[in-house]
């Protein structure tokens, strides 16, 4: 069962060393898939501008490439104007990137409205901004060879109002988005569901599930936490992964190296049981 399962790591965002190393940093740890996050200081480091270099590195090494667009303080779905083209603007940015290193998928946030905003008109007009700067961000995408994947998010904040969170949200943007949406699966983020989210899998369509994330935490607040921590049934996940034949890696999503060195021992030590 070990080997049927793609296990990957996301590149962090506290990461100091850049996008190059940390493919080397994988093959080290005897991985097969990374997936970079486009923030700050991170996107900007010396050797996450390697393009070039990076997709060569990462194909001598056999490992696969994705990239997590901008997201950090970004709203797709604002209600203002200015910051809903401002943060679309830095998803495009971030998806050209992907593109210059041959990334085939990549995974995207969607919006949100600020709590306070809320009445049905607002919430109403988020949902359809929501949609149209999807709309754009998937065409924009295309053209560039690139499938992007959205995200389901999480609940744990009070501040704001999120869509993507339920399986009916999902599928109610991507029914109005298109078929060329798919989707990112973060296992960690659905603990806000249930403490064995596996189910979203099948739930969202396993044709449309390219890419995911596996981490864990109290199901309180998102904490990224080891995988050997939390409330995570992890172990449920590794089974679906095997009976169901998933096939998109399963990108371990921490904020340090020996964070995500102790989830790969716990995964492994599963999966040879």
């Amino acid at each position: 069962m070990s080997e049927s399962v793609l296990l990957g790591a996301v590149c962090f965002q506290e990461y100091s060393k850049g996008y190059l190393d940390f493919v080397e940093f994988s093959a080290s740890l005897g991985l097969g898939w990374v997936e970079f996050k486009y923030e700050t200081p991170l996107s900007d480091h010396s050797n996450s501008k390697k393009y070039k270099d990076i997709r060569k590195r990462a194909d001598l090494l056999g490992i696969g490439l994705s990239l997590h667009t901008a997201f950090d303080g970004l709203n797709i779905a604002s209600l203002d104007k200015n910051e809903r083209l401002n943060s679309i603007s830095k998803v495009k940015q971030s998806i050209e990137a992907a593109s210059e290193m041959e990334i085939t998928h990549a995974t995207l946030h969607a919006g949100h409205m600020m709590s306070v905003q809320y009445s049905k008109e607002n919430w109403k007009n988020s949902v359809n901004y929501n949609i149209e700067s999807i709309k754009d961000l998937v065409s924009f995408a295309g053209k560039l060879g690139l499938s992007l994947c959205l995200e389901n998010g999480n609940a744990f904040k009070r501040a704001s109002l999120k869509h993507g969170l339920f399986p009916g949200d999902l599928k109610y943007i991507r029914e109005n988005v298109g078929d060329e949406l798919k989707f990112t699966v973060d296992f960690g983020h659905a603990i806000y569901l249930s403490r064995d989210p596996s189910f979203l899998v099948s739930e969202l369509g396993l044709g449309n599930v390219k890419l995911s994330h596996l981490h864990s935490n109290s199901g309180l607040v998102d904490s990224h936490s080891p995988l050997n921590t939390g409330v995570l049934n992890l172990g449920n996940v590794l089974k679906k992964y095997s009976n169901e034949k998933w096939t998109f890696p399963l990108s371990i999503e921490m904020k340090s190296e020996e964070n995500l060195k102790k989830s790969i021992k716990v995964v492994r030590n599963l999966l040879n049981t």
